[in-house]
């Protein structure tokens, strides 16, 4: 037996491999299945970059807006501030005239007047005169609107005035006005000229006792005041008769 045989008989042959074979179509499926996979990966990764960018952004507003909501309020309030008073006040525009009040110097406000009695008994003089007048004497208030401020808004129809305070001036005594309520010589030896020298006496004590009382008279003093507010907002509303709801403010410095 050659060596042929025996190794023919003797030794059992190897198996072939086997090749794997696959369906057709099946390579197709199984590259969409991986595309899918990659896909949906990046798809997670995406989203994950998208919201940790989001949250990001988030905190960033949520602190500029903590930082700056208080001027934002501000800016938007007064804009639309500015643009309801343009329209509320659009339709309220007028020109008001203070005209040539401001070349008025002494403009009168209130006349004042009072009466003192003086009394000079015959044991006062050498003349054993008795002599009672009645002396009656007046003032006059006025106010200087060349030193005045006016402040005039068009929009509001409005005036304001600021003027020093009202002023007594012209103090005199009435003398067309006095009377002699009592006048008697005891001894009949008075003379005319005792009997004027007595007078001009007299009407002396009662111009100091009238200028007295209306320097210390307060009821005099703020009466003159009501009547220059009420004089000034006549003038001018007087030169401005054609603007309605017109105010006007006067006071003193």
């Amino acid at each position: 037996m050659n060596e042929k045989a025996i190794v023919e008989k003797g030794s059992p042959k190897k198996p072939a491999a086997k090749k794997l074979k696959f369906k057709k179509g099946t390579g197709t499926v199984i590259c969409i299945v991986l595309m899918i996979i990659m896909v949906a990966a990046a798809l997670m990764l995406f989203q994950n970059v998208i919201f940790n960018g989001a949250e990001a952004l988030a905190d960033g507003y949520n602190a500029a807006f903590a930082s700056e909501k208080e001027a934002a309020y501000q800016a938007l309030y007064q804009k639309y501030y500015d643009s309801a008073e343009a329209e509320h006040h659009v339709a309220n525009r007028a020109s008001i005239y203070i005209g040539n009040i401001k070349e008025t110097e002494k403009l009168e406000v209130l006349k004042v007047s009072d009466v003192e009695f003086i009394v000079e008994d015959s044991g006062n003089n050498s003349g054993n005169i008795t002599s009672w007048l009645e002396v009656p004497g007046e003032g006059t208030y006025v106010v200087d609107l060349s030193a005045a401020e006016f402040i005039v808004d068009k929009e509001r129809s409005h005036v304001s005035v600021r003027l020093p305070y009202p002023e007594l001036t012209n103090v005199a005594i009435d003398y067309s006005n006095v009377k002699k309520i009592l006048f008697k010589d005891d001894v009949f030896n008075g003379s005319y000229k005792q009997g004027e020298e007595l007078a001009m006496k007299q009407l002396g004590e009662g111009d100091l006792l009238i200028k007295k009382e209306f320097a210390s008279n307060e009821h005099f003093y703020l009466n003159a005041q009501a009547a220059a507010v009420s004089t000034i907002q006549c003038l001018i509303r007087e030169l401005n008769s054609n603007v309605e709801n017109l105010t006007i403010d006067v006071e003193f410095y």
